[in-house]
């Protein structure tokens, strides 16, 4: 359920804020670099305040000799840690709106980076991204949590001006790591008014649309691909061309910080844009809506489910409704954007939403990639303890589909105790007589216990 369908809003052009997806998170993130674009009204000093929060933590390592042993270490340490901000339903998580966050763990990793900048010279970042062109282990979720945690001040009262502004019930929550505390120094719950997420009965934070991408505007790919038009092209020999990598990109960009913040200053003199999601070229917004609207103007009646047999027929007749919808009923277009094919995410996605919509009016439960001992498969139905289900979905394309076919599914079996593969179905595009095609299998394994 959308955050504007709880609360009975119908938007309008005026409103400028992402309408969340309540129950589980979209896979886009907040990026710095729009903030820093933006330097208006409420956002006026959010950059410089993000910035000098970074900047804190270098002078506390720089201080410190960058000794872990050291007061001052530990201080940064605190600095920067950063909990995984689940109240704007953003991020990588694939089941809910929790996730990893960048805890102790994280945080003595990042000091780590910093002191290896340190190392190299560098006593300040003009944009704390720049570390994921630096460093493996950062990359778009870590940079949207430091930005959301270090501005949840900002965001609630964005929130809040909204919420009033339509109406919306506002409750005191308790926002974790809502403020921070400069003499301790570290983040510190805070108890905030805010509407509440029937979903998690936790607070909701309002995002501004113009703040999100599927990637920052500074990433290690993009700086990457600058490199390989200038004289940095030399030291890339054709085969690290073909199979670049992030600890290839990371090496590179090491040897040349110079470099990297060239790129980065010119950087800052384009005009980047936020993702588009009406288009939505991932794949990773429209989805929800279409999906339940899809389900509501094609009620069905599935049998309740008391065998194996029983059970497979209804997960079978699930799949055929998705096949119905993508072929007959114009979800393949949710499918393409343009002339390009959408990630496989995206047919992952939309079968989600037919699927649980149909599955929450049956008793039945979904849940999307679920780890079974050796990495996570794509869907598993479940109704009781009587019978199980698991579904694989890949396009015909993809390089691992007879893996998953042939190695990966048996190996699920025996963690899901559950059968042998024993149905598939496969979904194409059609648009008329001169289909697009966007073909996608589904491999199923059910059983009873």
């Amino acid at each position: 359920m959308l955050f504007s369908e709880h609360y009975r809003i119908i938007r309008s052009a005026d409103d400028d804020w992402f309408d969340p997806i309540l129950p589980v998170d979209t896979k886009l993130f907040v990026d710095p670099f729009l903030v820093f674009q933006d330097g208006t009204g409420l956002w006026s000093k959010a950059h410089d305040r993000i910035v000098a929060h970074f900047n804190e933590a270098f002078l506390l390592l720089a201080n410190a000799g960058c000794d872990p042993r050291s007061v001052q270490f530990r201080a940064a340490v605190r600095v920067l840690q950063f909990p995984e901000p689940g109240e704007t339903c953003l991020g990588y998580t694939a089941r809910g709106t929790g996730g990893a966050g960048t805890g102790k763990g994280f945080a003595s990793f990042m000091a780590a980076a910093m002191c290896d900048a340190i190392g190299r010279g560098v006593i300040e970042l003009r944009h704390f991204e720049q570390l994921d062109i630096l460093e493996e282990g950062i990359g778009p979720d870590r940079i949207s949590d430091v930005a959301t945690t270090i501005l949840k001040p900002e965001l609630a009262a964005y929130t809040q001006e909204i919420a009033r502004s339509r109406g919306i019930p506002l409750v005191f929550h308790k926002l974790r790591a809502g403020r921070f505390d400069a003499s301790r120094p570290g983040f510190v719950n805070a108890t905030v008014e805010l509407p509440t997420n029937p979903a998690s009965g936790g607070p909701v934070l309002l995002v501004p649309k113009r703040f999100l991408r599927d990637l920052p505007a500074i990433n290690g790919q993009d700086w990457w691909d600058a490199a390989r038009s200038t004289e940095l092209r030399d030291e890339m020999n054709a085969d690290v061309l073909r199979r670049v990598d992030k600890k290839t990109i990371v090496r590179l960009a090491r040897r040349h910080p110079e470099h990297v913040e060239a790129w980065v200053r010119a950087r800052e003199q384009e005009r980047v844009e936020p993702y588009d999601l009406d288009r939505d070229p991932k794949g990773v917004y429209q989805w929800h809506a279409a999906g339940r609207r899809y389900v509501r103007d094609h009620p069905v009646r599935l049998v309740n489910a008391t065998t194996h047999a029983e059970f497979v027929a209804v997960v079978d007749r699930i799949i055929e409704r998705f096949k119905h919808f993508v072929e007959q009923n114009g979800g393949w277009r949710l499918l393409w954007d343009g002339e390009e094919e959408k990630p496989e995410e995206a047919i992952q996605l939309l079968f989600l939403a037919i699927a649980k919509s149909y599955c929450e009016a049956n008793n039945i439960v979904v849940d999307r990639e679920v780890e079974l001992g050796r990495g996570p498969v794509d869907f598993k139905f479940s109704s009781g303890y009587v019978c199980r289900a698991l579904l694989e979905v890949k396009k015909l394309e993809n390089g691992k589909f007879w893996n998953g076919l042939r190695a990966q599914l048996p190996t699920y079996l025996k963690s899901g105790t559950t059968d042998a593969p024993v149905g598939h179905a496969a979904a194409q595009g059609s648009s008329g007589p001169s289909p697009p095609r966007s073909s996608m299998i589904m491999v199923m394994n059910a059983s009873g216990s």
